[in-house]
């Protein structure tokens, strides 16, 4: 079973396996277009150490972030200033980056 991670007002899969998003659409290489309910869609560019993601609701971008593979069981997701790794399907550490003021 699938757990989801609540990001402003989203329920994102905490996952690294595209399939696991929804229904799958299309897949091309490394990209998957992927029906999530009637309304989301989300492309992802899964490359060997990450996934590349962007999440639309009703044709708009409404968040893109980017998931890091750590080890087969761990990885960082990426989303503006902040970082969530995730542990067996978990969520054990949040850290946010400051950006520097030059």
């Amino acid at each position: 079973m699938t757990k989801y991670q609540n990001y402003k007002h989203f329920k994102l899969p905490i996952t690294m396996n595209p399939l696991e998003y929804g229904k799958l659409i299309i897949q091309k290489d490394e990209l998957f277009i992927i029906q999530v309910n009637k309304t989301n869609i989300v492309l992802i560019n899964q490359f060997d150490e990450f996934n590349q993601i962007k999440l639309y609701k009703e044709g708009d971008l409404m968040i893109e972030y980017k998931d890091h593979k750590v080890t087969n069981n761990q990885f960082v997701r990426a989303i503006n200033n902040k970082k969530f790794t995730f542990k067996n399907n978990e969520l054990t550490h949040i850290e946010r980056t400051m950006k520097s003021s030059s």
